[in-house]
């Protein structure tokens, strides 16, 4: 686990580094210019003829030459092969680009002029690409050549009248010293150069430096001299590429005395990542309906039979990261930034999108390098939590409700009778809280079939959710005390985040699903609720095909026909604690996995079953199969889930320790409180409890701190909690009876003065 006291922006970065979203296209690791083809052709595509043209030229230097010439090595990279179908023209898109822009001028550039001299000794293409990109820096460029023209093996080709008016074209805007009729016999007579470029063509003359030719840098053995094009073995096209390539070289060397890359470079031979490309279908290369090449209308429709690759998946399958759009590796970058620098340089720009995330771990299963985004904004939540810096409010209620639940809602013992046991029931704190009966015949179904103990707390999902690593140590450390004093009993689980937490945190425990228990029962036979159902799997049991596989195994031998949903395993939108901090995301999360399908789903997750219910989904728990009951139950309020944990935790103390189990009285339990459905929905939406309100109004009336109002008879008042302030709009209707007419928060705190 990352120190978080000695956090480094590597740290950060190491968790996106095999993330290759942005990564240039097969195809374009093929090119030696280095063309974005993907670009390109998205442009061509839309008819953008400028902006595909300027990303053309910038890249080959000279456009008419290269669309007619090239080899194009980009389509033995074409992964549109992979689907049987022919690589994209992209030479025939790119003459069409040529032909149908409208604008080719070159431009100009306002750059203060160089003093240093370069010589260039070739007027072939090679020679001009690298004079060329100088001269637009504004250098002082001599080109030399022992013919009377330009143009280099150009001159002899039938389209040569064509390809010199594209480099008088290009050089119209630069001003560059053409010295034909110019052969150098030594390389005294350009003593006077900071630095010369030899080009002189396959052949060509070398000065006897050929041998010591550099092939990475272009240096030769002879300071400021560099060498490239058909001389040393480049094609057409890699000469007009390496002198792209080499201005930079030169500029460089110029500036510091040292020939350096200065920045990466690509490697022809490694051919970038290949996609699955799942979703595509077959397009036939597009022929063009005329010799004269493509119409622009053909041109745009074959650039359109691009796949435009570029890993995206996490991008635009993830709810969270499609809204906020920012790749892997920008969340990386603010993730470190917004925990670690100094205004101005930390925005927080990352702390919305760090706790709308589910982690759910969805990012990872569908990425082929299994980068996990998920485990990035953890450590800004710990990191966050660590530094005191984090939105406290929105994590105050579940952090709460875990302490509920590892203390006044806990309970641990072995079968009745025995001091230890072979195995132990850990229901987790949601599945009692839903449905008592879920736990309570679950514990009698394995009581009677297995050594079966009990322990009632939570996993620590919530600290583990919030960052707070200090509150999950903790429990973690309490479960296994707890767990060994049992004499280290194997654990039935039937939450799969549970099971999930101690797989990670504790894989020293022995752990089975309790469906996998139940699947394994020839004479149970549950009940069918209907005749068809989805199979709802949580996002925390992907890769638990155990515990998968039981709950199917239950279902079907219901007689209930099972459907697959296409997308397994997505979170319902409840993980992560992202209902506060993002409450129109966990409704647009929780709505699509609604509408994942039409027939009715089964979960073997409580908290699924809650958000799918209160959503009007039809939806029953495998347990509801199991044990017969059938119901479509309403989901109990936050008060009335408290209620069910005391009640669970009341009849197993009964049933196994013979004792009676009577929580610790507040003075408020007793007040009754008249809520309306609309105003409860509000308070469930916004996880205010009636505790809160029982509380807050207790308060009032004891001490008189309130507004009041005579005419209506309503009261207003405010309870300061650490990080929230609730207040609550009621009236006295009885004895100790109130009727509640509006509830609302702040997330922050109010300071009173005298």
């Amino acid at each position: 686990m990352i120190n978080l006291d000695e956090l480094k922006l590597e740290d950060s970065k190491a968790l996106t580094a095999k993330c290759f979203h942005g990564e240039p296209a097969s195809c374009s690791f093929a090119c030696p210019f280095q063309l974005d083809v993907r670009s390109f052709l998205r442009r061509a595509s839309e008819g953008k003829w400028a902006g595909a043209y300027k990303a053309y030229r910038n890249a080959t230097v000279f456009p008419v030459i290269v669309s007619t010439l090239c080899d194009q090595p980009c389509q033995n990279r074409c992964q549109r092969t992979l689907l049987g179908d022919e690589a994209i023209a992209v030479r025939d898109v790119e003459k069409a680009c040529v032909k149908y822009v409208k604008n080719r001028k070159p431009q100009s550039y306002s750059i203060p002029p160089k003093t240093e001299k370069i010589a260039v000794v070739g007027a072939g293409v090679a020679g001009l690409s690298c004079a060329l990109n100088l001269a637009q820096k504004k250098y002082n460029v001599t080109v030399f050549d022992k013919e009377d023209n330009l143009g280099g093996v150009l001159r002899t080709h039938p389209d040569f009248p064509a390809f010199a008016e594209d480099i008088k074209l290009q050089f119209s805007a630069v001003k560059v010293d053409f010295q034909f009729n110019h052969e150098i016999n030594s390389l005294a007579e350009l003593a006077e150069f900071d630095a010369v470029y030899i080009a002189t063509g396959a052949g060509g003359e070398d000065f006897g430096l050929l041998e010591s030719w550099n092939d990475e840098v272009f240096t030769t053995a002879k300071d400021k001299i560099f060498m490239g094009g058909m001389l040393t073995g480049a094609t057409l096209m890699e000469g007009i590429a390496q002198g792209n390539l080499l201005s930079k070289i030169i500029e460089g060397y110029l500036q510091t005395g040292r020939a350096s890359l200065g920045y990466v470079s690509y490697d022809k031979d490694y051919c970038g990542h290949y996609l699955e490309h799942e979703d595509a279908v077959s397009m036939p290369k597009v022929i063009a309906s005329s010799s004269e090449g493509y119409t622009e209308e053909e041109a745009k429709q074959e650039a359109a039979r691009c796949l435009f690759c570029d890993c995206d998946k996490c991008l635009t399958q993830c709810e969270m990261l499609k809204r906020f759009k920012k790749n892997p590796h920008i969340i990386a970058v603010e993730a470190y930034n917004d925990i670690k620098a100094n205004p101005p340089y930390s925005t927080r720009s990352l702390t919305r999108q760090t706790y709308s995330c589910n982690l759910c771990g969805y990012c990872k299963s569908i990425c082929p390098e299994s980068v996990d985004i998920g485990e990035v904004l953890r450590l800004s939540r710990r990191a966050r939590m660590n530094a005191n810096i984090h939105p406290a409010a929105l994590q105050d209620f579940w952090l709460r409700e875990m302490d509920f639940a590892t203390t006044t809602g806990a309970y641990t013992s072995a079968p009745k009778g025995k001091e230890q046991c072979e195995y132990a029931f850990f229901p987790g704190c949601q599945l009692g809280a839903a449905a008592p009966g879920y736990v309570l015949q679950s514990y009698s179904y394995l009581a009677q079939n297995y050594d079966t103990g009990i322990m009632l707390t939570c996993c620590g999902a919530p600290a583990y959710w919030a960052g707070d690593d200090k509150r999950l140590e903790d429990n973690l450390a309490k479960i296994k005390v707890d767990w060994a004093k049992l004499g280290n009993p194997t654990l039935i689980f039937a939450c799969a985040t549970c099971r999930l937490m101690f797989k990670q945190f504790l894989p020293e425990i022995n752990t089975i699903s309790l469906y996998e228990l139940l699947a394994q029962d020839e004479e149970l036979m549950p009940a069918q609720p209907f005749a068809e159902a989805a199979v709802f799997d949580p996002c925390n049991a992907r890769g638990n095909e155990e515990m998968q596989q039981s709950v199917r195994k239950l279902a079907q031998k219901a007689g209930i026909n099972i459907t697959e949903l296409k997308d397994k395993n997505r979170c319902c939108g409840y993980g992560g604690l992202i209902r506060l901090a993002n409450p129109s995301l966990y409704d647009e999360i929780a709505e699509n996995r609604v509408n994942a399908s039409e027939k009715p789903y089964i979960v073997y997750c409580a908290n699924c079953r809650e958000v799918f219910s209160t959503r009007g989904k039809e939806s029953l728990h495998i347990l509801d199969l199991v044990f017969g009951t059938g119901e479509n139950r309403k989901v109990p309020t936050l008060l009335e889930k408290r209620e069910n944990s005391l009640e669970v935790k009341k009849e197993l103390t009964a049933e196994i320790s013979g004792t009676a189990f009577t929580p610790d009285k507040q003075p408020w339990d007793d007040l009754t409180l008249l809520i309306d459905d609309e105003i409860q929905k509000e308070m469930e939406e916004k996880l205010i409890s009636a505790v809160e309100l029982k509380e807050a109004i207790w308060q009032a009336e004891t001490t008189g701190e309130k507004f009041y109002d005579e005419s209506e008879g309503i009261s207003l008042t405010s309870m300061i909690k650490p990080v929230i302030t609730y207040w609550v709009e009621y009236k006295e209707v009885g004895a100790q009876t109130y009727q509640i007419h509006s509830v609302y928060y702040h997330r922050i705190r109010f300071k009173e003065e005298g």
